[in-house]
């Protein structure tokens, strides 16, 4: 604690070894790039702060002292040392090292996260990442409180209010343009058309989500815009439920278009006039808790995947 409180700098000790190492203070100051002065004062304060001799002067050499002998091995070891530590916490800040452990809802998972893992893995191989299914909003949070999830990925409206208690706070990845979309079956009247109204749609029985975060909620908030009301033929949880029950031919389902950025091989889907609205992507996360590098960086590949995914990529189902 006496040494501490003598506030031994890293300078002091660099100057120490680059003098050990060239053997003149000349020598030094060139590697160091410094005067010859300062290298001379910084061994001296280190003497001073140690209270020990480290060196024999003399007009014709330097030889280091006994116990400059056995301190210059320790001061080469702390500098490696130190050096290693900050090249560590630099990668770590950096995102190229280190653990993120991400939650999303399953949907979100296989549309947006699946697709943007594998660019990810690949440039920061020394990444371990963890990737949590989540059935509901509350499975997600418990996640992030209980320290299992670094963060979760959620989206919804501009503003939206996520009905978060105040541990918790939001960091936007992206805004998205894009419109909504109407799923179908196979071979429904509607596939016919490269885009529906209002009006069409309304021609259908519908399947409706429960939920009222994300999907459901900018669901049913622009639903609302078309008049549609809430004659759902069905509600359902999960929007892979709702997806299944279309390309079952039950009814046609209501979704923004992320929903089927990944591809949807069993369903068709047709952009709804009138509907373009911004959505956001956000990590939620602990309040007064920074992102870790490597969550920053993975939402720079979230970000550079919707970048490239307008809402009107290919339809399936389309001619």
């Amino acid at each position: 604690m006496n040494i501490l409180k003598e506030n031994i700098s890293t300078r002091d000790l660099v100057a120490f070894v680059a003098l050990i190492r060239t053997g003149s203070f000349t020598a030094a100051a060139g590697m160091l790039n410094i005067t010859q002065s300062a290298v001379s004062k910084r061994v001296a304060e280190l003497e001073h702060k140690l209270a020990v001799r480290l060196l024999d002067r003399s007009t014709r050499r330097l030889e280091l002292t006994a116990e400059g002998r056995a301190f210059v091995i320790s001061a080469e070891a702390i500098l490696q040392q130190f050096e290693q530590s900050v090249g560590q916490l630099r990668s770590l800040a950096q995102g190229s090292t280190g653990e993120l452990r991400l939650c999303s809802a399953s949907n979100m998972s296989t549309q947006i996260v699946a697709p943007v893992v594998g660019g990810f893995m690949e440039t920061n191989p020394r990444v371990r990442l963890s990737l949590y299914d989540c059935q509901t909003r509350k499975q997600m949070i418990e996640h992030i409180a209980n320290g299992s999830s670094d963060v979760g990925l959620i989206g919804g409206l501009p503003n939206q209010d996520h009905e978060l208690s105040g541990e918790f706070d939001l960091t936007e990845i992206a805004v998205v343009r894009e419109s909504m979309i109407v799923c179908f079956a196979h071979g429904h009247p509607l596939e016919e058309f490269e885009c529906v109204s209002w009006e069409q749609v309304s021609a259908y029985p519908r399947i409706g989500l429960r939920s009222k975060f994300g999907v459901g909620h900018v669901t049913g908030a622009i639903e609302q815009l078309g008049h549609l009301g809430k004659g759902y033929v069905m509600s359902v949880t999960m929007i892979n439920t709702a997806i299944a029950l279309a390309s079952a031919g039950v009814g046609v389902a209501i979704f923004p278009c992320y929903v089927v950025r990944g591809g949807r091989p069993n369903i068709s889907w047709r952009p709804i006039e009138g509907t373009e609205h911004d959505y956001n992507f956000n990590f939620v996360h602990l309040r007064g808790k920074a992102l870790s590098g490597a969550s920053r960086v993975f939402g720079e590949h979230l970000r550079a995947f919707l970048s490239k995914m307008p809402a009107t990529t290919k339809r399936e189902g389309a001619s």
